[in-house]
């Protein structure tokens, strides 16, 4: 009986040993995840906060660029006007003409 009892606990014993092996295996397994997430947290974070000054850039360039096309749109609204009113301008002009020799032939 007491051989059993102590086969029984060196079972036990080899059973605890082979746990903790592989515990202490696990352990090491999670470290080197746990520094490999810090590593990539670190480096997303630094990635973040360049990325966010290029953002706030864009921006700035974007309300610029918008400014510019108002600017460019209000002038071009202009120039469109002045066109017209020479053509208009031109058509009189032409017309008067054809009217005057017009005017001459039957006179």
């Amino acid at each position: 009986m007491l051989l059993f009892v102590i086969l029984f606990n060196l079972v036990i014993t080899c059973i605890n040993c082979y746990l903790v092996v592989k515990l202490w295996q696990l352990y090491g397994s999670l470290q080197q995840i746990t520094d490999q997430l810090t590593n990539i947290e670190q480096q997303v974070g630094e990635l973040f906060s360049l990325t966010r000054n290029q953002i706030l850039k864009g921006q700035q360039e974007t309300a610029q660029l918008r400014q510019y096309y108002q600017t460019l749109h209000i002038q071009l609204a202009i120039a469109q006007k002045m066109l017209r009113t020479l053509k208009l301008f031109w058509t009189i002009g032409y017309r008067l003409q054809n009217f005057r020799r017009l005017k001459k032939k039957i006179s």
